[in-house]
């Protein structure tokens, strides 16, 4: 055993050939760096343990070739903690991450959350599959890359609503089906930038009730059809999520309706014919 005193840095440990190998504790001059652990060839290599900015970041795992590299355990200086696995001193495999959040309140009180990741890393990112339970206890499942919701995932949030659908960069993008939890309705459409795309959507209700067609603000409006759970059908024109315009309704009771509706119901001014079940025609005009 030696000690050696070199550029402001102290070595105590074991030595071959004039290099550090074994087991030795590395200091810098002005403490900010401690390093406990094997050596190999006068680098960090194997198992060790550093303390990093004074106390404020530590390390517990393995070495190679003086970086963080196989499974070990870092704190950072905001209290993050991560275990899983490293290459060449980044989050590189599979880990596990806890992070502080503080949230200063309207009141300017302090209130303290956490954020978890548990999944795949790649080059210090989240990337490939993994889960995440946000501060506000929101929670996502699926892929990600460069640190971010990215591919095909699953969201859920603390309200109850849950989307299930393909992301980009951290946004609701391409095609997704959101089920909203306060009212159970289900929609199936495209999205882009978070938002839903004006277009093609399929809405269900909770009461069975479906609708497919063209949807603005992510309701009903243009042409689209909707088979009603008690068996009526409407297909025609809507307007902010109600029928209007032009439009056919079939009954359940044998009846049918063409012509123009309005406020979600037959326009009682406008033009169309009714089909009562035994075939007689009402032919109304304005």
């Amino acid at each position: 055993m030696f000690i050696r005193t070199e550029m402001c840095s102290t070595y105590e440990g074991q030595w071959v050939q004039d290099l550090r190998h074994g087991n030795g504790v590395l200091t810098s001059g002005s403490k900010d760096f401690i390093y406990d652990g094997a050596w190999e060839n006068d680098q960090r290599c194997g198992y060790g343990h550093c303390v990093i900015s004074c106390g404020r970041e530590t390390y517990s795992g393995q070495w190679r070739a003086n970086a963080f590299h196989g499974t070990g355990q870092y704190t950072d200086a905001e209290g993050s903690i991560y275990e899983g696995e490293f290459v060449q001193g980044k989050k590189h495999g599979v880990g596990k991450v806890i992070a502080p959040v503080v949230e200063v309140q309207s009141d300017c009180t302090i209130q303290n959350h956490t954020e978890q990741y548990s999944g795949e890393w790649r080059d210090g990112c989240r990337e490939g599959l993994g889960d995440a339970i946000f501060a506000d206890g929101s929670r996502y499942s699926g892929q990600w890359k460069d640190d971010l919701q990215d591919g095909e995932g699953t969201y859920s949030s603390t309200q109850g609503d849950q989307y299930v659908g393909q992301w980009h960069r951290g946004c609701r993008e391409g095609s997704g089906v959101l089920t909203i939890g306060s009212s159970g309705v289900i929609k199936e459409g495209q999205w882009c930038h978070d938002e839903p795309l004006d277009g093609e959507w399929t809405i269900t209700f909770p009461d069975g009730s479906k609708f497919t067609g063209e949807c603005m603000g992510g309701r009903p409006h243009g042409h689209g059809l909707c088979k009603y759970a008690g068996g009526d059908l409407y297909d025609g024109m809507w307007m902010n999520g109600k029928r209007h315009g032009p439009g056919s309704g079939f009954f359940s009771n044998g009846e049918r309706f063409v012509g123009q509706w309005e406020n979600n119901h037959v326009a009682l001014n406008g033009q169309g014919e009714l089909t009562l079940a035994d075939g007689t025609v009402h032919v109304y005009a304005k």
